[in-house]
């Protein structure tokens, strides 16, 4: 089933384009040191001072320079490795508990299936971002460097996946622990029980094998929303590891990981004046997220529609003829009936 997922042109190009990405990053860091090209300053033939950045994607292809001349293009690719791993691992993360309270809650609370179905569903309609705003918010906005109480980078970054992770658990689990019921209701598990099965033989031969697949799916899709999530706390100035803010003419946030949404939120109030300043970490962010999508449509096609690759049709095939028992076309003739 997975060499069939890689056939998946859906796939194999949303695949392709987040291994790529990340490992460009990844060289990026280790072969250049993770330096970014500086153009401050344009001159003519005549030694002139014609222009100073920030440039635009025209004068500064691909994407432009933000106001200290920094390339955004390479801004963006050292940032990626950041921005993808964190929603890899908050994702993963995020699986693993929900995994482990779907499992306890599809075997042994299903009694209480219908208040905790009240009291999940109601969680639907709070808004997320609102809520990991005011859990972060004190921890993540360093107003002033000689506060009290002062959080290390690790602390700051531990403390976000924490709450980036547990926000989602309670739909995930509840998510996970239906599956699970609506699988042990067929028949086969059902005849499995009356035979005597045991709970940890059922679960490994019967249910774990429909259930993974689905897993596969929304690991992929919590990809997706740690993402999106990781955009929106970038418009409340909250960067992952902490959001430096800095007095002058204008507040400055500077982000302590070099994330992308970082360049989001310290750039969308100059949409107006510099739109490639904000509209660059938005290209990456939609970008990424559509291969993500790609890659979810794929394995749902594949995994739970029964998607089989096309085979090439053999040219040489177009006409076929009766063989004999050597392999030698047989001689034939049309018969003219009267």
């Amino acid at each position: 089933m997975i060499k069939t997922l890689f056939k998946h042109p859906l796939f194999l190009t949303g695949f392709l384009f987040i291994t790529i990405l990340i490992s460009a990053s990844i060289v990026h860091a280790v072969f250049f040191d993770g330096k970014i090209p500086v153009d401050r300053q344009h001159y003519n033939e005549q030694g002139e001072l014609i222009a100073k950045s920030p440039f635009s994607p025209i004068e500064v292809p691909p994407l432009g320079t933000d106001q200290v001349g920094n390339h955004l293009f390479f801004k963006l690719l050292q940032g990626a490795k950041y921005t993808i791993g964190i929603a890899l691992i908050v994702a993963m993360l995020r699986m693993i508990f929900s995994f482990i309270m779907g499992l306890f809650y599809g075997n042994f609370a299903l009694k209480l299936g219908r208040y905790v179905s009240g009291i999940v569903n109601s969680y639907y309609f709070v808004p997320i971002s609102l809520l990991c705003y005011v859990l972060l918010s004190d921890v993540l906005l360093i107003r002033n460097p000689y506060d009290e109480i002062e959080y290390t980078f690790v602390q700051r970054a531990g403390f976000e996946f924490i709450i980036l992770t547990i926000v989602a658990l309670p739909t995930t689990s509840l998510l996970i622990g239906e599956q699970m019921n609506r699988i042990m209701k067929n028949e086969f598990v059902v005849g499995e029980k009356t035979l005597g099965g045991s709970r940890l033989h059922i679960f490994k031969r019967h249910i774990l094998p429909h259930l993974w697949p689905r897993i596969m799916i929304q690991y992929a899709g919590q990809i997706v929303q740690v993402l999106i999530l990781l955009a929106h706390l970038g418009f409340f100035h909250l960067m992952f590891g902490g959001t430096k803010v800095i007095k002058s003419f204008d507040m400055v946030y500077v982000s302590m990981s070099g994330e992308w949404s970082g360049m989001l939120g310290n750039n969308y109030y100059q949409f107006l004046i510099l739109p490639w300043l904000f509209l660059a970490p938005v290209i990456a962010f939609t970008v990424t997220i559509l291969a993500l999508n790609f890659m979810v449509k794929a394995m749902e096609e594949v995994f739970l529609g029964g998607w089989i690759p096309k085979r090439k049709k053999d040219r040489n095939n177009s006409q076929t003829f009766d063989t004999g028992s050597d392999g030698k076309e047989l001689d034939f003739s049309f018969v003219k009936n009267h």
